[in-house]
């Protein structure tokens, strides 16, 4: 989604779209094809054309709303807008919308590089899945044989009750200040005094609770997974806000993190939401510099084409935002948050296992190069087995033997044939997976980065209020964004 080269001017073949591959490697045979699956975005030839147009400079187009970046909250706010009669284009860095989410085929499945799983207390993502009548499946481990976990360096294999009693308690204990700080999920900044939570780490919580080290162990790895990155790294208060949004209770909120997704994958929901609207998107389009001059914005994009609306929707990822070249510059506030970035930084690979296993949900330790490991998929003949690990540092996904080994952790029999994985981090357009604030950066920058400049709005999973860093809170901060939209067209229309 983000729509400029990062600093170090790194980018990856396909606009950044082309998963890990070891191409002499017969267990990366499915990623031969891979390129296939990297630009199949569902759009029409005359979107796909347009992506090809020379430099020119449009200086009357009657575009009302220019929407940068074609992730759930743009192609969200996108068609919003148009709905409310106002003419509306997007402009997507990718060869393909979907941003941070990523549908590919792998082992005869549609599978979710990025963003995935979503549950019954995420309101927005459900209303788009009744409204287009989409087909849901749950994962595998939602009804999982055995559990495993870690005591010290050495596995236990038990069943779920051993393990919700051990890491439950833990867990109750960790999120105990949740209703007294967070009493209104959905409005995160509404009690305003959080005392020392948003500037204390996950961490530094966990290790302040009088716990056995096996339940801290599995709060850190729990913390890490939902930061994806070290539970040092993660504001307190930030991961309290997951546990509002599951309704108080841990293991709704577990639904909402890992059961159901997609049968199609998530690219059968931005599908539906583009078709829907009725504006113009422009593919393999990033852009460079904003240009607000009175009541109008010019974008200029990376071939130097300057394109003028009345209003700009910036639903780029956070940590991309400051690769933008704004004049007059946005505020400090914003550009600092950006250059600092959020947590998400961490692996997630998917592998085909030969044969048959228990249907297993493994919780490990942040050490370990797979902190989560499970089942995703049970077929007749073979299984696919998914695992997140908290930095590529602890575990090369292009290393067959790594691979491997990090799944045997959990299961010692598993025997892989492929794997496939996606580098998020040096995707040019995302630097990162999905989002949770370091310490400080809630209260310091939340209510700012949602603040329009101008003409200039801003949308994305990472300034939700509530999901944040998921496909609901995209939706979220879409909708709302077009909401301010109509209200600021619709005013200037009328003055």
């Amino acid at each position: 989604m983000c729509q400029t080269k990062d600093d170090s001017g790194q980018n990856q073949k396909n606009n950044g779209e082309s998963p890990h591959t070891s191409i002499d490697s017969p267990r990366r045979k499915f990623l031969k094809t891979a390129g296939i699956g990297v630009a199949a975005a569902t759009v029409s030839p005359t979107l796909l054309a347009a992506s090809s147009k020379s430099a020119i400079t449009v200086t009357d187009n009657g575009y009302d709303v220019i929407v940068i970046g074609g992730g759930f909250a743009g192609v969200t706010a996108a068609r919003d807008i148009s709905m409310r009669g106002h003419r509306a284009l997007i402009l997507e860095a990718r060869p393909r919308l979907g941003g941070r989410t990523f549908t590919s085929r792998f082992a005869d499945h549609n599978i979710d590089l990025g963003g995935t799983w979503f549950g019954n207390s995420q309101p927005f993502i459900w209303a788009e899945k009744m409204r287009y009548g989409l087909e849901l499946a749950e994962s595998a481990a939602a009804n999982s044989e055995q559990t495993i976990w870690m005591n010290g360096d050495n596995r236990v294999v038990g069943d779920g009750s051993t393990y919700a009693q051990i890491y439950g308690s833990a867990a109750e204990a960790f999120y105990a200040p949740t209703r007294e700080y967070l009493p209104r999920a959905f409005d995160p900044l509404f009690r305003k005094d959080f005392g020392d939570l948003d500037e204390t780490t996950a961490a530094q919580a966990i290790d302040r609770l009088d716990l056995t080290q096996v339940q801290k162990d599995l709060l850190h790895s729990f913390a890490g997974i939902n930061g994806h990155s070290f539970s040092d790294k993660s504001s307190y208060l930030d991961q309290l806000r997951w546990y509002a949004l599951g309704d108080y209770d841990l293991w709704n909120m577990w639904d909402n993190l890992s059961r159901y997704r997609f049968a199609g994958g998530t690219k059968s929901l931005i599908e539906k939401i583009h078709a829907d609207g009725d504006f113009e998107t422009r593919l393999g389009t990033a852009i460079s510099e904003v240009h607000q001059d009175g009541d109008k914005v010019t974008v200029t994009t990376n071939r130097s084409e300057k394109i003028e609306a009345r209003s700009v929707v910036v639903a780029v990822p956070l940590n991309c935002i400051h690769d933008i070249k704004f004049s007059p510059s946005i505020s400090k506030i914003k550009l600092e948050a950006s250059r600092r970035g959020h947590t998400g930084s961490g692996t997630k690979l998917y592998a085909q296992v030969e044969g048959k296993n228990p249907v297993f949900m493994g919780h490990g330790k942040e050490s370990m190069p797979l902190c989560f490991a499970w089942t995703e998929y049970n077929d007749a003949h073979s299984q696919v087995v998914c695992g997140f690990g908290l930095s590529p540092n602890l575990l090369d996904v292009n290393d067959d033997d790594e691979v491997q080994a990090a799944f045997n952790q959990y299961m010692p029999g598993l025997r892989i044939s492929e794997s496939v994985s996606y580098d998020w981090n040096h995707d040019p357009y995302s630097k990162g997976t999905w989002c949770m604030y370091p310490p400080g950066m809630l209260t310091s920058s939340l209510a700012e980065l949602q603040r329009p400049e101008g003409n200039i709005f801003f949308a994305g999973a990472d300034i939700a209020n509530g999901w944040r860093g998921f496909i609901d809170g995209a939706i979220e901060s879409g909708a709302r964004t077009a909401t301010q939209i109509d209200e600021y067209l619709s005013a200037g229309a009328s003055a």
